[in-house]
């Protein structure tokens, strides 16, 4: 199942207005429901939306899918809320799976829960360890908590690590797939790394180049010209 990535220039708008993760959120925007079991209303509501679901795709599971890939959508638009309340709805429908977690990790990260998104995305991975998209997605979280975490100067340097770490696996898995040489370059940038970055933004220019934002070029060259050797 493709699953849309996170749109990263809206995750960085996001964050600079809304507050940190709090526990005070309603039931449906904490994975899993919170683990707050339903109320009488709420079990209804559930059961309503399970017969619809079936009525209307066929299958508890199909519906889930369809839940999946509108929270990713929502996400893509920096809606984290409503799309927290597609992947709840998906895990309400079929259980959990690397999708769900996936998701959740990702609506977490908009909210800056780093830590508590971390969990979900190690989850996804058990389950689906050789997806080069939520791979990309996991490297993204740790570059995201390394340059806007509240993170000392050592922490910083890990979760860059980390987020090149997957970034490379991501590409060993799919050497088509251009999102993760930008996204290693950005974290190359972070390392200051400049001529490490320029190699990946070549590499992503390849594969089409659709996923580099055109910004963070702007700012790569004010740190070093693009090399004459750039292909």
């Amino acid at each position: 199942m493709k699953v849309q990535l996170v749109n990263r220039l809206a995750l960085l708008l996001l964050l600079l207005v809304i507050p940190a993760y709090v526990y005070g959120q309603a039931r449906n925007e904490r994975p899993m429901y919170g683990g707050i079991p339903p109320n009488k209303v709420e079990a209804e509501a559930d059961q309503k939306l399970i017969d619809w679901t079936i009525e209307k795709f066929g299958s508890r599971e199909k519906g889930a899918e369809n839940a999946i890939r509108l929270g990713f959508k929502y996400l893509a638009n920096g809606d984290w809320s409503t799309a927290m309340k597609r992947f709840n709805q998906a895990w309400l429908l079929n259980g959990e799976t690397a999708e769900t977690n996936w998701g959740w990790g990702a609506a977490l990260s908009y909210q800056g829960a780093f830590s508590e998104s971390e969990k979900y995305f190690v989850k996804a991975r058990e389950l689906d360890g050789k997806n080069a998209r939520l791979l990309t997605d996991f490297g993204f979280l740790y570059q995201f908590w390394a340059t806007k975490g509240d993170v000392d100067k050592q922490q910083k340097a890990a979760y860059l690590d980390k987020s090149i770490a997957l970034f490379e696996e991501a590409i060993q898995l799919d050497a088509t797939f251009d999102r993760p040489h930008f996204d290693w370059a950005v974290s190359l940038y972070f390392k200051k790394d400049y001529a490490g970055a320029w190699q990946q933004i070549f590499q992503a220019e390849k594969l089409g180049g659709q996923s580099i934002e055109q910004k963070f070029v702007k700012d790569l060259t004010k740190k070093m010209p693009r090399p004459a050797n750039g292909n």
